[in-house]
């Protein structure tokens, strides 16, 4: 599936947003293991979090990124994979729900980040937020030993509305 271009975001995090036209957002509240999960206005994929993207800021490489991600194919492919995670951040419940994607640039990326820094930072898993719950922001997954610690156990189509 086709992408947007990633962009930088106000608080400093570069995002490929995904058109609703290529994957429209859930429309309708589910509620799963006893959570109520809202879903999510618009879908997209943290390819910078807030911590690196700081660090890319004080660097100055924010336009360099810029440019190294526009020049990358950011198609992708849905994976089918649903996960519910859940994260204790700040005194605050965050809960979600996430679909893992296919998304080959995501290692180009990160491979160009490394050149510009001088260390390979972990590659974030590829993934879309559908639904949150609990907390509207995002549960954060920097890297894949997060996403194991946060994930509380798969979720299949059914339980999605998808079959």
């Amino acid at each position: 599936m086709p992408a947007a271009i990633p962009a930088w975001t106000d608080s400093g995090t570069l995002l490929l947003p995904l058109p609703a036209a290529t994957w429209p957002p859930p429309s309708m509240p589910l509620r799963l293991d006893g959570i109520g999960f809202v879903p999510k206005r618009e879908l997209h994929v943290t390819l910078v979090g807030r911590a690196l993207g700081a660090e890319l800021g004080e660097s100055g490489l924010r336009e360099a990124v810029a440019s190294a991600s526009a020049a990358l194919d950011w198609r992708f492919s849905r994976g089918g994979r649903w996960l519910r995670l859940h994260k204790r951040a700040e005194g605050r419940r965050r809960d979600a729900i996430i679909e893992l994607i296919e998304l080959p640039a995501m290692a180009a990326l990160y491979a160009r980040l490394a050149a510009m820094l001088g260390r390979a930072p972990p590659v974030p898993p590829a993934h879309v937020t559908l639904y949150t719950g609990g907390d509207d922001q995002g549960i954060g997954l920097p890297d894949a030993a997060t996403l194991a610690r946060c994930t509380v156990r798969r979720v299949d189509a059914d339980e999605l509305g998808l079959r």
